[in-house]
């Protein structure tokens, strides 16, 4: 039988997998461009999108593994009957999000087994129960799909340390290369693999892991080789473009991953004196946890451009080093008010994100076109200072119905659309609507497709970065409105 700690665990481990399914349900839109450009739309509708050659073609700078691991789900999804696209995007998130349950496990297992059982349920409380855990591990992000096997070769990594057993650090270099293949920088964390054994004058197991380590390279690089013609051709591209030109767009300060990290951690939750604390403990326990850790924030912190997901792999390890300091100070009941602040905090944040899919706007453009098959046209209102690449993408995987051309325009077509025709639809940001609102009298609106509370948060907060996230208007010629 499990014990009163045990049965908690496999509770906030239900509740975290629930969780996760429902996000992944409720909220099939996605986080970046990227998402949908590099594995979205090259599996979505299944029925429709190209073979693994084509997949494997856009691979560009990137690895095309991720890739072709997220058509396989597509592919399988349709496989078993899921013909909806938006189902089939349904379906992505929630074998995702199945396998990012898997970092949530692994990190209550390993303080269950360091016998801290307290620190066991605030891991999995952290790392299954936060909303940006719960939100970011159902996306189609090639940062997710590392997550888990990061957070796998860390805590292998731990129980190295702990117990001395040499499989626990070859398993975890096994885990680093899976992680690595997803996204190529999150390596570096081999460098606390090597330290560990080293630290420990454990020469024999560095030699093991060092030569496990090389044929690893050497198999991943034929990996490589077979699907792109050269060995390793995907790693040396993508380091060859990052020397070249990370430091010429999205440069951020160094210490933008040290403010979002403690950010997203909610602060005020740990200000305390910590009088009592088992530091000594939790530096023998959890001391190659925090090396690699940060090792990982150190290097990415110095490489110029950042963007807020390069930091989802090392998500779960970092909660994990959080959560025996929330044990601590529950236990001595020294949260009070900021414990009951958090859960509400982090409940309707969880319940906000999931109540309206990410990029709704755009999302709903495409769905709605794919279901009035009557309008051949789509008119698209750009600013002329705005490229084409930085607006309203047209996302045609989310429709169920073949989807008109395209046309970006900076002024209202209409001289473009003879009086009477009703096969075309044009659509304008909300940004838009006044600028051309005498223009648009010969119009009609039909359907209007906003963001969901986080966004329009987001784009109070910062109106001018995130206009495409604005609610996207439909409109069509005066006297071809259907009825609603």
């Amino acid at each position: 039988m499990f014990s009163t700690a045990g049965r908690a665990a496999v509770l906030l481990l239900a509740i975290a997998l629930l969780l996760r399914l429902v996000m992944a349900w409720s909220n099939y839109g996605f986080v970046a461009m990227d998402d949908y450009l590099e594995m979205l739309r090259l599996a979505v509708p299944a029925q429709t999108v190209a073979g693994p050659a084509a997949v494997i073609e856009t691979a560009d700078i990137r690895s095309p593994l991720p890739k072709l691991a997220v058509y396989g789900l597509g592919q399988l999804g349709l496989r078993l009957g899921v013909d909806a696209p938006v189902n089939q995007v349904r379906f992505i998130y929630i074998v995702l999000s199945l396998l990012s349950f898997a970092a949530v496990a692994v990190v209550g297992w390993m303080f269950f087994r360091l016998g801290r059982s307290d620190w066991a349920l605030h891991g999995i409380a952290w790392t299954g129960l936060h909303f940006l855990a719960v939100y970011v591990s159902t996306r189609a992000l090639i940062e997710n799909l590392s997550l888990p096997f990061f957070t796998v070769a860390v805590v292998l990594l731990v129980l190295y340390a702990t117990e001395g057993r040499r499989s626990w650090l070859l398993l975890s270099l096994l885990a680093l290369t899976f992680a690595s293949l997803a996204r190529f920088q999150v390596g570096i964390a081999l460098i606390a693999l090597i330290a560990v054994p080293a630290i420990r004058r454990a020469w024999r197991d560095l030699a093991v892991v060092l030569s496990l380590g090389l044929a690893l390279f050497l198999i991943t690089g034929w990996i490589d080789f077979l699907l792109r013609g050269s060995f390793h051709h995907s790693l040396r591209v993508y380091f060859a473009f990052n020397a070249s030109y990370s430091s010429t767009f999205g440069v951020t300060d160094w210490y933008a991953y040290l403010v979002l990290l403690v950010a997203v951690s909610l602060p005020p939750l740990f200000v305390g004196r910590y009088r009592g604390f088992p530091w000594r403990e939790y530096g023998q326990k959890l001391w190659p946890l925090v090396l690699a850790v940060g090792v990982f924030v150190a290097v990415h912190s110095a490489i110029p451009h950042k963007e807020d997901r390069f930091l989802v792999p090392v998500h779960a390890a970092y909660f994990a080093l959080l959560a025996p300091l929330s044990a601590f100070l529950t236990r001595h009941r020294v949260l009070g008010w900021r414990s009951v602040t958090f859960v509400v905090i982090n409940a309707a944040l969880i319940w906000l994100i999931a109540a309206v899919p990410a990029q709704n706007n755009i999302i709903g453009v495409a769905k709605y076109l794919g279901e009035h098959p009557e309008y051949r046209t789509l008119w698209s209102l750009r600013s002329e200072a705005e490229p084409y690449s930085s607006a309203e993408p047209y996302v045609e995987a989310y429709s169920a119905g073949p989807t008109p051309p395209l046309h970006a325009v900076t002024i209202i077509p209409n001289d473009s659309v003879a009086v009477g025709r009703c096969e075309d639809v044009l659509a304008v940001r909300s940004d838009f609507i006044d600028q051309f609102r005498e223009e648009l009298t010969g119009w009609s609106e039909v359907a209007v497709f906003g963001p969901g509370l986080p966004e329009r948060a987001v784009i109070l907060i910062n109106p001018t970065h995130n206009t495409r996230r604005n609610p996207v208007h439909l409109f069509v010629p005066e006297g071809c409105a259907l009825p609603r």
